[in-house]
């Protein structure tokens, strides 16, 4: 009856081992949406990313209005009409007025101002960026974990098959007098817990793939495909980069840092006065008395004179080399940030490399040279088992760990690439 039974669950055991093969290989065919689809889907429906957009557009607006001239001044008017008559042809200065005044800036003024709405607006262009690579580092994160819990929810499910082997086993020895009512309990126990950590596994995958829809605008109860166990090695590490060229978001601040240097300068400029030319033309009525009137043209320049520089002018310059200093000091701690989150992203990246080394090369090998040697015991009576079942348990939980480290690896990656600013590419490239 006994050897009955062992060759029973060993079939059973071989089978298992088949079909879970097979799972993972149908798996991964049917993954057919990968990471690079999910990115682009989310670069061109992300609403974040419009409004970005939306807003790039509507700064680059500022550009023409800084550089054009003040509103002219027209004015219509009456000049000298007696009051007793109200009559146009009574008096010789009664006359009606038209007028025209355009104010010009001091030359140079109005070139700062653009150059200060296109600094503005490249800040924005590289905001924009910022958004876009940390788009594309949420849509990769999340796709990471999906893809660990994944991995988590195949190690549950077989193990859970397993164990509904074992207690079928222990039931029948405990009912045939060969076995032991507390293997029966564990097992049983074993098997519940599992059943719990299956549930809590699906459940994380469904808040996960929510996060994922909402990142590609689209309705956060879509399924999201299981992922394939394939996933590229850590062969190696990234480049150093140039943080100031790469970064957009350091590249945006440098903009503001220009953008107040160019202030600095406009508010010097103020210091020079701003001119107003203009023009009117006066239209006089032929007398009651037969004389002929002729119309007057007039001209005027005006200017203001910065007469109390002191208090104004002056202030506004010292203001604005406040700001440029404050917006200094704001830049070096934002690239002291950076710099330090990229060195600790590094640090992570080679953890995670060698932890993946360990794991493929060492304790992934061992923990099968286990379960091969637990396998051949189990075959000729030598080992129980509830010791074939921890063994094959192991090498599920240090696969599990293995496939958590590769999407670590790729999270730090991703990480990395929107640290630096380095363009993204895709596990294949």
């Amino acid at each position: 009856m006994k050897n009955q039974l062992t060759r029973h669950l060993f079939a059973h055991f071989v089978l298992l081992l088949i079909l879970v093969f097979i799972m993972n290989a149908s798996a991964q065919q049917q993954n057919s949406i990968q990471l690079y689809n999910y990115v682009q889907q989310a670069l061109k429906t992300n609403p974040g990313l419009d409004a970005a957009e939306q807003k790039v557009l509507a700064v680059e607006r500022k550009i023409p209005q800084a550089g054009a001239l003040p509103d002219p001044q027209l004015t219509l008017g009456l000049m000298n009409l007696p009051l007793n008559s109200f009559a146009f042809d009574q008096e010789p200065m009664t006359g009606k007025m038209i007028s025209i005044m355009q104010m010009f800036p001091f030359p140079g003024k109005l070139g700062l101002e653009t150059e200060m709405a296109k600094q503005e607006a490249n800040s924005e262009k590289y905001k924009k960026e910022e958004i876009e690579n940390r788009i594309v580092t949420l849509v990769k994160k999340t796709y990471y974990n999906i893809y660990a819990i994944d991995r988590a929810i195949e190690t549950v499910e077989t193990n859970r098959s397993l164990m509904q082997q074992f207690v079928r086993v222990a039931e029948t020895k405990y009912a045939t007098g060969s076995g032991l009512q507390q293997d029966v309990l564990r097992a049983q126990v074993e098997l519940t817990r599992l059943e719990d950590d299956l549930i809590m596994w699906q459940q994380k995958r469904k808040a996960i793939s929510a996060k994922l829809n909402a990142l590609l605008n689209q309705e956060t109860d879509k399924d999201i495909p299981t992922t394939s166990r394939e996933l590229s090695a850590a062969d190696r590490l990234p480049a150093n980069a140039n943080l100031a060229k790469t970064r957009p978001l350091l590249k945006a601040w440098a903009e503001m840092v220009g953008k107040t240097e160019t202030g600095v300068k406009r508010a010097q400029k103020d210091y020079w006065p701003n001119f107003s030319i203009g023009a009117g033309y006066s239209q006089r009525d032929n007398l009651k008395n037969k004389a002929v009137m002729h119309d007057f043209f007039s001209a005027t320049v005006s200017l203001n004179i910065p007469l109390y520089f002191h208090r104004k002018q002056r202030a506004k310059v010292q203001e604005q080399e406040l700001n440029l200093r404050s917006m200094q000091s704001q830049y070096q701690n934002v690239l002291n940030q950076v710099k330090a989150d990229s060195a600790g992203i590094m640090a992570g990246l080679e953890r995670n490399r060698k932890r993946i080394e360990l794991y493929k090369n060492g304790i992934l090998l061992q923990a099968k040279q286990s379960l091969e040697s637990a396998l051949s015991g189990y075959q000729v009576d030598k080992v129980d088992f509830l010791t074939l079942i921890n063994n094959w348990t192991m090498l599920q939980n240090y696969e599990l760990q293995y496939y958590r480290a590769l999407a670590d690896y790729q999270i730090s990656l991703a990480q990395y690439d929107f640290v630096t600013g380095r363009k993204w590419m895709n596990e294949t490239e």
